[in-house]
């Protein structure tokens, strides 16, 4: 439940932030938790750094901040620090929408005000040099609540009943679920759940949840669970059963496949002419089917041949679609 104490603590915080008399007795009630845990979090805090204190008010000890950290906070940033704080800026910008968008607006605009004024033109050059083209993302503003309730679910740890709608089968579905990790990949947030109705962890695309409900009923994550072997698998997002995947790419593309770790479970192999095979453990789900489309006509898949298949037979239905210049439909 580590997660759990951050996110809490990172409440606790912005409360003591906002000047609120805050007493660890009101803490307690306000996040579910005992006194003991909320002076816990508070001594946590202190030795991270935050320079918190308590003091006396009608009677009862309150918690406050020292007045003016924020700004010896931003003067002890060198100029290297700040010019990576704000290059980093554009990649977090998917986070539109989220939970911690506002925070993170405000925590730049202050920054900014806080910057002397020979630091500006530094920055301003450092934007000049330097950009970012992040992967196209999507649009959270009104998933505001589910990513809320996600994030709620997954750090109690209560089941949440989600309507989803289904790229595949055009349909809305309702689904009981345990929700272990929001993910974020190229763009987009994904959650990571056990799905009742399957008895497995299955990946759902946050912006596709139409609903969700927070349920009384607790759950525990498998001491076995790992998100990071969930994904081996994946070529992408979703995990799956992993097969031997192998191609064959053309010695005209054979430098770009060289030059980049597709899978971690790749092996590249180099033939006589020139052409690279590419051996991995994958799932052979949409993403890679998508990806090996895209180097076509310059590679081949060897195995397993239901891809090969597969593949073709798409292939065919495109061509259908798509006839040549001055051919009969």
């Amino acid at each position: 439940m580590r997660n759990a104490e951050v996110i809490r603590q990172w409440k606790i915080l912005k409360t003591i932030e906002a000047g609120r008399w805050t007493s660890a007795s009101a803490l307690a009630r306000e996040h579910g938790v005992t006194e003991r845990t909320i002076r816990r979090d508070l001594e946590a805090l202190q030795e991270a750094g935050f320079p918190l204190y308590d003091e006396r008010k009608d009677g009862r000890k309150v918690w406050r901040l020292i007045e003016g950290y924020q700004q010896r906070l931003t003067q002890s940033f060198t100029l290297s620090e700040l010019a990576a704080l704000f290059f980093s800026r554009n990649m977090l910008s998917f986070l539109g929408g989220a939970p911690f968008a506002q925070d993170l607006e405000s925590a730049f605009a202050k920054i900014s005000e806080a910057l002397p004024e020979r630091s500006l033109p530094y920055l301003e050059r450092i934007q000049e040099l330097f950009s970012a083209r992040p992967d196209p993302w999507k649009d959270y503003s009104r998933k505001q609540d589910v990513i809320a309730g996600l994030i709620d679910g997954i750090l109690h740890q209560k089941q949440v009943r989600i309507a989803y709608y289904s790229f595949h089968s055009k349909r809305t579905k309702d689904y009981t679920v345990d929700p272990y990790r929001l993910v974020y990949y190229r763009g987009g947030l994904y959650l990571y759940a056990r799905a009742h109705d399957y008895g497995e962890v299955r990946t759902f695309a946050v912006e596709r949840v139409q609903t969700m409900e927070i349920l009384d009923e607790g759950f525990e994550i498998p001491a076995d669970f790992s998100p990071s072997e969930y994904a081996r698998s994946a070529f992408g997002i979703a995990g799956g059963e992993a097969q031997t995947v192998e191609l064959l790419f053309r010695p005209s593309m054979a430098s770009y496949i060289r030059e980049r770790v597709w899978h971690e479970s790749q092996r590249m192999e180099e033939d006589e002419d020139g052409s690279v095979r590419l051996p991995m453990e994958v799932a052979p789900g949409f993403e890679l089917k998508a990806w090996v489309k895209s180097f076509l006509p310059d590679v081949q898949v060897l195995q397993p041949a239901a891809l090969r298949e597969e593949i073709s037979r798409e292939l065919a239905e495109a061509r259908s679609a798509f006839p040549p210049p001055g051919s009969a439909r």
